[in-house]
C-alpha cells in the first residue's frame, strides 16, 4: 500500500451534531436594559452531588 500510495480509510466518531435530548435554551435577557445592581442575577449547575 506505500508504494502504491494508498491508505486505509477510517471511521471517525460522530461528535459534531448534538444529541437530540439536549435543548437550546433562549437568551432571555437580550432586550433587557440593566440599570442597577442586582436587577439580574445568574447561576450555573455544572455540577451538583
Amino acid at each position: 500500500m506505500k508504494k502504491m500510495g494508498i491508505e486505509a480509510i477510517y471511521r471517525r466518531p460522530n461528535t459534531s451534531k448534538p444529541a437530540p435530548g439536549h435543548k437550546i435554551y433562549p437568551y432571555l435577557l437580550r432586550k433587557l436594559a440593566v440599570t442597577r445592581p442586582n436587577q439580574v442575577w445568574s447561576m450555573d449547575l455544572t455540577y451538583c452531588s
